[in-house]
């Protein structure tokens, strides 16, 4: 909250500077909750370690998000700037790098029912 005051406070006089404590304040808070995602994997992957499915899924599980998370954090700072045509196409880019970590996803769902029908 502090973060976001300063931030408020600075974009009324210096506005460049106000996107760069913006975009420092998010780093910080993610490098903050480092611990709790780190827990969240480990717990997340002994589940799936549990279950009979392809480890490679868990992988890109995690890719999908980690890019949904950073792209909406760069969707918003964009919208800060006021750069509404930058956000867009960082949720662009964002959507057509999960198209492309899922297609593996396809293959594999595509063999399951495969064998599931034949």
């Amino acid at each position: 909250m502090i973060g976001c005051l300063l931030c408020l406070v600075l974009r009324e006089y210096h506005r460049p500077q106000a996107v760069l404590l913006s975009v420092g304040v998010c780093l910080l808070l993610l490098l903050g909750m480092s611990g709790d995602l780190q827990h969240i994997i480990v717990t997340a992957s002994g589940l799936y370690a549990e279950s009979r499915l392809d480890p490679g899924c868990f992988t890109v599980l995690c890719k999908a998000i980690g890019i949904t998370w950073l792209t909406q954090i760069g969707n918003d700072i964009c919208k800060d700037c006021g750069e509404q045509a930058i956000a867009t196409a960082v949720t662009l880019c964002g959507r057509i790098l999960l198209t492309a970590l899922s297609l593996p996803l396809f293959g594999t769902l595509a063999d399951l029912v495969l064998e599931v029908i034949g």
